[in-house]
């Protein structure tokens, strides 16, 4: 049995978004065969199930890597990376999230000099932490040949790292999103309810955010047109406001909601619930609609994309409705987990949609096509690559604090300096790695 410290900045109670959900529901799945302990950045009412909560600040986790032999991060702060290193603990970078394409999307409207900003801060942070990493994980093998890509260009793919181990599933592998292994129940208020829908409406449901690397706007237009011939099609998009308060509006959702304003089906056919649904509350929402939908633009962000939302889709047995492009379309294709359209084609969405809810027979074809795979996303079975990778170790040597870690340190902390300015950071960064930390 390991100590596993799982290190996440997002805020988790409650209500909270994919990042933090990940943590938490792979500190559950690991606490059946190790000691983990699961930091947080706030107090939080939540009950560590099986696992440690420690709410601390990123400036007090050293105390907290020197109780582990294992450190999981989506992203290594330098105090991180350096307590870790010099305490001989083995990091694994959780890497599901392809970050730097999502900048491309998430600031294409902003200042060219913004965007290069913070293309090039997600790029030296991904390069930082891959330096730094003793394993990866990512969420898909598209997403595994992404990194294995930049780990060359990088020049991480070491003659003895290759030797040891050919396919270097080793060092980096699939441990996509997951779901429960209970089967979901309705036990309290949906989608029903809240917006008093009947029991002949068919609810789309859009279940999470919408980022501005979404396409909304093709599927709003799908509904008015359907809205004209009939009354019983109901769009919810399920989270507007982010409950991590450092995460900004989305420009996609502003445009969404005006939109179906201007088109005058706002709160008629097209819903948002501007709150975010309580996590442990979700499948009610689910269990209400009756197709799952995710539409898109084709860019680098799809490609390499994981939509978390699928899995809750796939666990409450909602056929979906997508589009093409990314892992998850392939999969709904090869196992008919229900239909995926071409990109910007409100026609083939009207078709779709349209197909579906009219066909009982179909819904239920998908249904036991969602059924049966299910259990290849149970959380306590997507978790084995890190067992694996953690029983390895114990074959490796632990890191150290070396000269070319130091470099590595040094060269980010000048980044850093670079991207914010001295005064704001060589001032702190430096200070505690030298003074503080020794």
């Amino acid at each position: 049995m390991s100590t596993i410290l799982i290190y996440t900045p997002n805020v988790v109670h409650s209500k909270m978004a994919g990042p933090a959900i990940r943590c938490w529901e792979l500190a559950k799945a690991l606490s059946s065969s190790h000691h983990v302990i699961l930091v947080i950045p706030n107090q939080t009412e939540m009950q560590g199930e099986g696992f440690q909560i420690i709410a601390k600040q990123s400036s007090e986790l050293k105390q907290w890597i020197k109780k582990a032999k294992i450190l999981i991060a989506q992203n290594l702060t330098i105090s991180m990376a350096w307590h870790a290193k010099k305490n001989g603990i083995k990091i694994i970078i959780d890497a599901y999230d392809p970050l730097p394409l999502e900048i491309l999307e998430l600031f294409k409207n902003d200042i060219v000099a913004k965007r290069k900003e913070s293309l090039n801060s997600s790029l030296n942070q991904l390069i930082f932490n891959f330096k730094m990493t003793d394993g990866i994980l990512c969420a898909s093998e598209k997403q595994r040949d992404l990194w294995i890509g930049f780990l060359l260009s990088q020049k991480l793919i070491t003659l003895s790292r290759y030797d040891q181990d050919k396919g270097l599933r080793q060092f980096i592998d699939v441990v996509p999103f997951g779901l429960p292994n209970k089967i979901a129940k309705k036990d309290g208020p949906g989608l029903k309810e809240k917006y008093s829908f009947n029991s002949k409406d068919k609810i789309l449901l859009w279940g999470g955010g919408i980022w501005n690397w979404f396409d909304p706007l093709t599927l709003i237009k799908a509904v008015k047109k359907l809205s004209m011939t009939r009354s019983d099609i109901k769009l919810v998009f399920l989270g507007i406001k982010n409950p991590d308060p450092s995460v900004p509006e989305m420009e996609m959702a502003s445009k969404a909601i005006k939109l179906a304003e201007e088109l005058n089906i706002l709160d008629r056919h097209v819903f948002f619930n501007h709150d975010w649904i309580p996590y442990n509350e979700r499948h009610n929402s689910f269990l209400d609609a009756t197709i799952g939908v995710s539409t898109h633009f084709d860019h680098l962000e799809t490609r390499y994309s994981f939509r978390t939302r699928m899995l809750d889709y796939i666990w409450t047995e909602l056929p979906i409705l997508a589009t093409e492009g990314d892992s998850f379309a392939e999969l709904i294709e090869q196992n008919k987990l229900g239909i995926t359209i071409s990109y910007n084609d409100e026609e083939s969405l009207i078709n779709a949609i349209t197909l579906m809810v009219d066909h009982p027979d179909l819904i239920a074809e998908f249904q036991n096509q969602l059924r049966s795979i299910r259990p290849l996303f149970y959380w306590n079975k997507i978790i084995e690559p890190i067992n694996h990778m953690i029983a390895n170790f114990d074959k490796t040597p632990n890191p150290s604090m070396n000269f070319e870690v130091i470099k590595i340190l040094t060269t980010f902390v000048i980044h850093q300096v670079y991207e914010k300015g001295f005064k704001n950071t060589a001032k702190i960064i430096l200070r505690k790695m030298f003074n503080k930390w020794r």
